[in-house]
């Protein structure tokens, strides 16, 4: 069903709106002109904020973005706004978005990025085709209310593994331990993993654990070889990595005796 309107004498006997602060136009006011300045100019105000990141139709193929800022993590990123930008012809999706840098994609055509592994803000979504833009939705929808994720501020996941295992980017954050393990372990860390991925890890059986970065490199004081893995085999001991901007691994905390591969 429609969404009802006050009855009319409510709508005729409204003065202010409280939330927003827009005042309503009295009956028989005049000059009739200002007054309806006053209530565009408040109106605007109120939903100024809404402009912020809008992907706009320039003509043709081109697009312009609305300047706005938004949060990664605790860093705030800006984008100053843009225009003149050319999108592709004859693409039945174009998915417009910022990566976590504040840069503007425009030719991603097949769908947006997981968002687990490639943290992004959703601007819009583009059909071209003869030289024009055919059609432009509003993709923004959703990145003002965040609830945070179980395997974020709220709390870590927790992995035991009993084998050999290969890390998602997407376990950012997570906690791995050999627990169960009766014999060695090798967990591999993800290829060009974003700068900022972490992944602890914990020894909780006397059994031989390594953490395999591939052609990475494990970066701490035990060595600084490229395609090394890192080991220890002593319940008790815990390693935390976190992915740097030059495609290695840093060692940000380290307890207890690890080596690095002969």
């Amino acid at each position: 069903m429609a969404e009802v309107y006050p009855s009319d004498n409510e709508l005729l006997n409204i003065q202010t709106d409280a939330e927003t602060g827009v005042e309503y136009i009295p009956t028989g006011t005049a000059p009739y002109y200002l007054h309806f300045r006053k209530l565009l100019y408040r109106l605007l105000r109120a939903t100024q904020r809404a402009n912020d990141l809008r992907v706009y139709d320039e003509g043709e193929l081109n697009i312009g973005v609305k300047p706005g800022k938004f949060w990664l993590g605790t860093e705030l990123v800006s984008y100053e706004g843009s225009s003149g930008n050319t999108l592709a012809d004859d693409k039945e999706n174009i998915y417009i978005y910022l990566d976590s840098s504040g840069s503007l994609v425009i030719d991603e055509y097949s769908n947006f990025p997981d968002m687990a592994d490639t943290p992004h803000i959703r601007l819009a979504q583009v059909s071209t085709s003869g030289g024009e833009i055919d059609s432009l939705t509003d993709c923004r929808a959703g990145h003002n209310i965040v609830m945070p994720s179980a395997a974020g501020s709220l709390k870590k996941v927790i992995e035991a593994h009993t084998s050999d295992d290969t890390l998602a980017i997407s376990e950012s954050g997570s906690v791995h331990t050999n627990r169960g393990a009766t014999g060695l372990v090798t967990l591999t860390l993800p290829d060009s993993a974003p700068a900022g991925t972490v992944f602890i890890f914990a020894v909780q059986e006397d059994q031989e654990f390594r953490i395999d970065p591939g052609t990475a490199t494990i970066r701490d004081n035990s060595g600084l070889t490229a395609g090394k893995y890192k080991k220890s085999y002593v319940a008790g001991t815990t390693l935390s990595l976190v992915a740097d901007d030059n495609g290695d691994w840093v060692t940000i905390a380290k307890n207890g005796s690890w080596v690095e591969e002969p």
